[in-house]
This record gives C-alpha cells, structure tokens and sequence, in this order.
C-alpha cells in the first residue's frame, strides 16, 4: 500500500567519489571559459542524480500501528525512532524494514520536538542490554498542522545525523502530519544513494497487495452522487418555471436522537381527539431507523410504524389525525 509523499525528486549521491570530482572539474573549466561576469562574482552549480534507482521502506504491522497512533493521538508534535534493517544485503535491492517503533525522552510544542539529552542518555544506558537498541536506524516525528516539509532545525538534526554515520550504515528520517502525508529520505552510505519522497515507496509487510486489492475493489463500491444544478426556463408564453437539485432530500435535524415520537403535550392531546374518531388509540412508537434515509426516501418508515398516507388516512381505514 503505497503513501503520499512530497516533492518529486530523483535519488542523489551522497559521497563525492573520484568519478564526479573529475566531472565537477571539467564541467567548471567549461564554465570558466563561458562564463561573464556582471558583478564580479562568480557561482558554479553542478547536480548529481543517480538514475532511477528507487526503494521500498517496508513497516511490519506492529510498527506501522504503533507509528499510526503517535501521529494521530498526540494533539502536539512527538518524535520516535525506528528499528530498522536491511531487507537484504544485495546491492541491487534498496529494501528496508521498520520492525519497531521506540519513544525516547523529549519535551514538546505544537510546533516543536527537543530531545532531554540527559535523560536520553540514561534512557539508553537503562537499554543497553536490549538488542533493538543496536538497531535504531530511523529518525521520525510529526507535524500537527503543516504539511510535513523539514524545517532549518530537522534539517540541521539530519546533517548531524548524517555526520556520524558509517560507510556500512543507512538511516531513514521521515515527517508525518495527521493527512498522513510524508517527507521522506533514506541515506545509504554504503550504496552512496540518498532515495528521497517519491524515490521511495512505503509498505505494510505480509499484507500490501491484499490491502491494496481491498482498496480497489472498496473504489469500485463507492460512487460519487452528483447533483443537478438549479436554473430556470421559460416558454413561449413567457411563463417562467425552475428546475433544482435532485437526489437526497432526507431530514435532518441538530437535536439529538430521541427514538420515541417527539410531540408537544398540546400537540399529542390533539392527535389523541382526532384519532378517538376512527375508535383507534394514539401509541408512542419508536422511530426504528431513523436515524438514515435511502436514497428514495425522505422519511425511514418500518413495518412497525403504522403509516398514513399524503392525505391523512391510514390504508383507508380512518382518519388518523395528519
């Protein structure tokens, strides 16, 4: 089952090898020999892309779950880390698995996430025996409000990160809000790739093409109602008529539910004398279903109501008091 992601990007290098260091050489003395300046400055620009290489970021259902309940429970932002591993050691396969998902120490805002570097350090030497500990290879946190684009703090968080990790290692870093869109970036070091959002697909591992079968087939079950516009017409006689929306014409009502019948004592002594005329006796009935309307009808009736018709009569048995 594949997630939004922002931004359309292609996967990068992360590392300068000597391939691109003679590329970026020769390409700036081609630029050095073009180039005119205006102010008396000179800027030089080179990207580097590393093709189509894509990844897969698979979740077990655990950890997905767990990550699901931090973005949408918590009413400010949160930061966890992810137990992440290689799905294979094939260079030719870019496929990472989240199995766990761990709350460290921090203090929150609505808009901001610090780590309590005190009590993060003994919360990892409180931890050192357990084996998930050595296995924290992602970094997360969500926005509450705003879509999840990286701000100068997370970027600078990332590059710390980054700065620290092996030429074996990878790290995943991703941003949430409650859209459950995502920013995400896999650093690879030992593939020298940086996979970035649309470079990367997100899946729930065991279960991704049976949700996305339910999804499509859910797709082929739910339709869009659409609803003619109002305007009006006129004939040769210059009579002027109007035509308007068609489709749902329900009820609906801001009192809470009551199931029994809600009348005013005036209105029920009434109903009670009107109905004494055809020798039958008013009843509270309770309103089965009313609480939803077919597409056909405004007002749910059930074989327990005793229903009259347009005109006041029930089943042309006596006037009922409409």
């Amino acid at each position: 089952m594949s997630m939004k992601r922002r931004n359309r990007k292609m996967s990068k290098p992360i590392k300068m090898t000597q391939q691109y260091l003679d590329e970026c050489r020769q390409d700036f003395e081609k630029a050095l020999q073009l180039i005119k300046l205006a102010d008396g400055k000179l800027n030089f620009t080179k990207t580097f892309t590393c093709g189509n290489h894509k990844a897969i970021v698979y979740f077990t259902p655990e950890a997905w779950a767990k990550m699901v309940m931090l973005v949408k429970e918590f009413d400010k932002e949160v930061a966890w880390h992810g137990v992440a591993s290689r799905i294979d050691d094939d260079t030719a396969v870019d496929e990472y698995l989240i199995s766990d998902i761990l709350v460290y120490p921090q203090s929150v805002t609505g808009a901001t996430v610090e780590m309590d570097t005190e009590e993060y350090a003994k919360w990892i030497m409180d931890n050192i025996e357990d084996k998930r500990f050595n296995e924290i290879h992602m970094q997360g946190h969500s926005h509450v409000n705003m879509p999840p684009n990286p701000s100068s703090v997370d970027l600078t968080h990332q590059e710390e990160i980054l700065n620290m990790l092996g030429d074996e290692d990878f790290y995943i870093f991703m941003i949430w809000n409650k859209s459950f869109v995502s920013n995400t970036k896999v650093y690879d070091m030992k593939k020298n790739i940086l996979f970035e959002n649309t470079d990367v697909t997100i899946k729930i591992i065991g279960g991704s093409e049976d949700l996305e079968e339910f999804l499509k087939s859910a797709k082929e079950m739910v339709k869009t109602k659409t609803y003619q516009s109002v305007g009006s017409y006129s004939d040769n006689s210059g009579c002027v008529g109007y035509y308007g929306y068609t489709g749902y014409t329900g009820r609906y009502s801001s009192n809470p539910y009551n199931p029994l019948s809600a009348q005013t004592p005036k209105a029920r002594d009434n109903k009670e004398k009107e109905c004494s005329r055809s020798g039958k006796k008013e009843k509270s009935r309770t309103r089965i279903g009313v609480g939803w309307s077919g597409a056909d009808d405004c007002e749910q009736r059930t074989l327990f109501d005793e229903v009259c018709d347009t005109y006041g009569y029930e089943d042309n048995e006596g006037y009922c008091g409409r």
